[in-house]
């Protein structure tokens, strides 16, 4: 029985989000609108109405005009904040970016911007549909965070406003879908071992950093002989220690690492550190490799593309 109803309740709101999406298309800018706008009564806005209409029930039975005259009042107040709740939010534009991309694990601040040529809404609180929690709004910008635990390239969920302007009668919300994207990259964490497990006639190795094309004059034992046998191609192992200035880094994937999320983490962890060191590097990756590069923007492409891998 409970499944059953679960089922119901995970149906019916498909279809709410579809009616949604049909009404209200995904978009960089927003303009607030009453085909997408929602206003129902608070519990307290409840209690004023039944107490409307007790009124409005002892002044007909008693025939007290002073009783009448309030529960009129008290129903043009209703109705009144209806109309200005409604109006708080009408016409306003919503945007929103990303600060600066992040790593998983991390929360990725998304900066959401309202305008409205009448001034800033009141009593605003926004947050996202998953997960249900709300900020409140001062001013005419407000930065909500959004869990990243995962690596790759997200839109953003759903995004919720509501208000009780002007005396929490009603709840004024909608429900936006804005066209936002933002990056998470994987989490930087090295290797839990250093260079000389890929050596073992290498004692005094440092941290394994990447392979590169073998030139004149390298050390035989740094030679990837089990890549030469399948491929044909003569690569040399680097290591943090042994990094010749002038020379590229080629980054690719540590086969000793047995998930593809650690040999990503573990990637990510060397291009910062080879960026750091104003080391140029490249990354080799399937279908086609990056480019040997430098700079933030190279680093970026790199990361973006080991959130992508």
């Amino acid at each position: 029985m409970v499944r059953i109803i679960d089922r119901l309740q995970q149906q019916f709101r498909q279809r709410v989000w579809r009616w949604l999406d049909a009404r209200q298309p995904s978009a960089a800018q927003v303009r607030l609108q009453q085909k997408f706008m929602f206003v129902f009564p608070t519990r307290f806005g409840f209690g004023i109405g039944a107490l409307v209409l007790l009124l409005y029930i002892l002044g007909t039975n008693y025939q007290n005009n002073l009783i009448l005259l309030l529960a009129y009042l008290l129903l043009v107040l209703l109705i009144s904040t209806i109309v200005l709740a409604f109006l708080n939010l009408h016409h306003c534009e919503l945007s929103a970016r990303p600060l600066a991309d992040v790593f998983a694990g991390q929360n990725a601040a998304i900066l959401l911007s309202l305008q409205r040529r009448t001034g800033s809404p009141q009593a605003l609180d926004a947050g996202w549909l998953h997960p249900a929690r709300l900020t409140a709004v001062d001013g005419a910008t407000v930065v909500l965070e959004l869990p990243a635990p995962q690596r790759g390239y997200f839109a953003i969920p759903r995004l919720r406003l509501q208000s009780v302007y002007p005396f929490g009668l009603v709840r004024c919300w909608c429900y936006v879908q804005l066209d936002c994207r933002y990056w998470v990259f994987p989490a930087p964490i090295p290797a839990p071992f250093t260079g000389d497990q890929a050596d073992p006639n290498q004692n005094d190795a440092e941290e394994w950093s990447g392979q590169r094309q073998y030139q004149p004059g390298d050390p035989w034992r740094q030679l990837d002989w089990k890549r030469f046998s399948r491929q044909q191609q003569l690569l040399v192992h680097q290591f943090s220690a042994t990094t010749l200035p002038g020379t590229d880094l080629w980054l690719s994937a540590d086969p000793r690492l047995r998930t593809l999320e650690a040999q990503l983490s573990d990637l990510t962890e060397r291009a910062i550190r080879a960026e750091q060191a104003q080391q140029p590097f490249g990354l080799r990756r399937t279908p086609t490799d990056i480019a040997v590069g430098s700079g933030p923007a190279h680093l970026r492409q790199v990361l973006q593309a080991l959130a992508l891998w």
